[in-house]
C-alpha cells in the first residue's frame, strides 16, 4: 500500500499544471498581450522591472515599452499559455504557445503581484 501512495504522490508531482488559473502577474502579461494594449502591457510590471529576451535584456518601461510595441504588440493576440511547469510563491515557468512556436517563459513577481523580472527561452 505505501508504495502504491508513494508512487501516486510522484506522477502528481511529474504532471504539469494547466495553467487555467493564472497568478495575477502572468494573467495580466497574457491579458494585455493579447488586447494589444501597451499601456495595460505596462501596467504588469514594476518600474525597474527586467526583461531578458533570449540573450538580449531591457531594463525599465521605456527599454520594455521599446521592445513591446516591436516585437510582441504586433502579434499579441496570438499569446497563450499551455501550462505551468514550475511554480512557488513569487516564480512560475511557464509553458507558452507563441506565434506558433513554443517558448518557456520565467516569472518573477512582488507582494503587489507586479513582474520585476521575466526570461524567455526557447523550448528545448
Amino acid at each position: 500500500m505505501f508504495r502504491l501512495t508513494f508512487l501516486a504522490g510522484l506522477v502528481t508531482l511529474a504532471t504539469p499544471i494547466w495553467a487555467d488559473d493564472l497568478p495575477t502577474a502572468i494573467s495580466c502579461y497574457q491579458t494585455a498581450t493579447n488586447s494589444q494594449d501597451i499601456e495595460a502591457y505596462l501596467a504588469c510590471f514594476t518600474n525597474d522591472a527586467v526583461m531578458i529576451d533570449v540573450n538580449r535584456e531591457f531594463v525599465g518601461h521605456d527599454a520594455i515599452r521599446a521592445w513591446a510595441e516591436r516585437e510582441v504588440i504586433p502579434g499579441g493576440q496570438s499569446f497563450k499559455h499551455l501550462q505551468i511547469l514550475e511554480y512557488e510563491d513569487g516564480h512560475a515557468k511557464t509553458e507558452v504557445n507563441w506565434a506558433s512556436l513554443v517558448v518557456h517563459y520565467h516569472y518573477w513577481w512582488n507582494g503587489e503581484g507586479k513582474i520585476t523580472k521575466m526570461s524567455l527561452q526557447y523550448a528545448d
